[in-house]
């Protein structure tokens, strides 16, 4: 709150200058979304007289005010337009509810701490502009370079946000389908497909695969959003994190390329059973008892059977949900169906079920990272649990798939911007093309710079980068990748 409480100081210091010089523009409003509401409305207050100063200066009593000239009359127009921006980011729900969290600094909201220092730059040289026409327009240059850099962290910001609201929507639109299933409200198969279509197309267009998460207790992905009894959401954020991974690999099956959507549906119906385990068992960090393993092994015969019940027009889909925790040695459930007995489908699922399971956070474990993730599932195939073919495809992803953020062995840090999917060759699952980002030193480039490691001589991928690092690193300019 110390940072509100000296932006409230200044504040009230303008607002006196403003009682003297009229055209003096707004400063910015609180970084802090829970600041007190006074501080809003005073920033209010200045926002509006900026917008009178731009349309028409008002006639003051006493001294004449300056006059602007043509460009700085421009500029503050879009200091004006930035600071609505500003603004608005700054008091959505959505961030709101980033920013309040104190469990950890989200990136995004540091970022966005960092963008409100730049803009009250701005704001104090606009707020500065001389008499002289000569000397404003010397001043404009420099202001207009600090709204351009205004500017472009703003995108930055405002796309990283829409991509949150996205995924928070998607989860939310599937936790609609799951709490109806499970309580009987109207649910139609429609909306279904329609998010099933949406994850086909991201994988059409190559668009990185972004694992999607919500905590075990998560009701609502902010402050007045739709609710949901716990553990939908987590489930929800699961389904679609399995959907994902079919949208990407079932066009490598004869079977399955042809029709796509099936597979991706099934994933995001794949754990509608679930509802009936309670939020406190699935996040326990220790075993489970006897009686809560037998309630979380029924929720595969209770997701067929829930299928069965609210879509019986794709009644043959319920086996596969039914299987996906069948393993290919038999030791699986519910049924200890052993190689092909369990239906391709259901072999498909349980493939990308480990997968995307291992590649997000449990309340017992850390996520894994990309590679590690496809080592495990590979190595259960080997050893006879999941069907060697179907984890094949998970080659497809790479050790490292697209939008991974990794250090290379020579020190810089790069995010995988494609892969070579090519089975016959066991190298390029770890030799993707990368777009450097930052130096050795971890100095950010200017633009990146693209490096396709499958022909590179010397050098590689030393690792995936933690989270912590990726802030330290990237969290100055790439926000949406930390």
């Amino acid at each position: 709150m110390s940072d509100s409480r000296g932006l409230l100081d200044r504040i009230t210091a303008f607002r006196q200058r403003l009682e003297s010089v009229p055209y003096l523009i707004p400063d910015l409003i609180p970084v802090d979304p829970g600041a007190d509401r006074g501080i809003l409305n005073e920033s209010e207050a200045f926002r509006l007289r900026l917008q009178q100063i731009v349309a028409a200066p008002p006639v003051p009593e006493g001294p004449p005010a300056p006059q602007f000239t043509d460009r700085a009359r421009r500029l503050l127009a879009a200091a004006k337009s930035l600071l609505d921006r500003q603004r608005a980011f700054t008091t959505d729900p959505l961030y709101a509810a980033l920013a309040s969290d104190t469990r950890a600094t989200d990136p995004l909201v540091a970022y966005h701490a960092e963008t409100v220092a730049v803009t009250d730059s701005a704001v104090r040289l606009a707020q500065s502009f001389p008499d002289s026409p000569s000397l404003q327009l010397k001043q404009c240059t420099g202001l207009d370079g600090l709204l351009g850099v205004v500017q472009e962290r703003l995108a930055v910001q405002e796309r990283a946000l829409a991509r949150r609201r996205a995924d928070a929507e998607r989860i939310d639109k599937l936790a609609a389908v799951y709490t109806a299933m499970a309580t009987g409200g109207a649910v139609g198969l429609p909306a279904v497909a329609a998010l099933a279509e949406e994850l086909l197309e991201e994988a059409r267009k190559s668009e990185p695969l972004r694992f999607v998460y919500a905590p075990v207790e998560s009701v609502a992905s902010h402050r007045g959003s739709q609710t949901f009894p716990a553990p939908v959401r987590f489930l929800a954020a699961h389904a679609v994190n399995v959907a994902q991974v079919i949208a990407r690999i079932a066009p490598a099956d004869a079977e399955f390329a042809a029709r796509p959507l099936l597979g991706v549906v099934a994933a995001l119906l794949v754990d509608c059973g679930m509802t009936t385990v309670p939020a406190a068992v699935l996040a326990k960090t220790g075993g489970l008892s006897a009686g809560e393993r037998r309630l979380v092994d029924a929720h595969s015969q209770m997701g067929a059977e829930l299928i069965l019940k609210c879509f019986p027009e794709i009644a043959p889909m319920a086996a596969a949900v039914a299987a996906h925790h069948e393993r290919f040695d038999g030791t699986g459930y519910p049924s200890a169906l052993k190689g092909t007995t369990a239906p391709s489908l259901g072999r498909l699922l349980a493939v990308a079920d480990v997968y995307a399971s291992l590649s997000s956070p449990r309340p017992h474990r850390p996520a894994r990272d990309g590679r590690a993730a496809l080592t495990e599932t590979l190595l259960m195939a080997e050893h006879g649990q999941l069907d060697r073919t179907y984890a094949g495809f998970l080659i497809r992803l790479s050790f490292y798939p697209v939008g991974t953020v990794v250090e290379l062995t020579d020190g810089r840090t790069g995010v995988v911007a494609a892969n070579h999917p090519n089975p016959a060759d066991p190298r390029t699952p770890g030799r993707p093309v990368i777009a450097v980002l930052a130096d050795a030193s971890g100095v950010l480039l200017p633009h990146p710079e693209h490096v396709d490691l499958a022909t590179a001589d010397r050098g590689g991928i030393l690792r995936a980068l933690p989270a912590d690092r990726r802030r330290e690193v990237l969290g100055a300019r790439y926000p949406d990748l930390c």
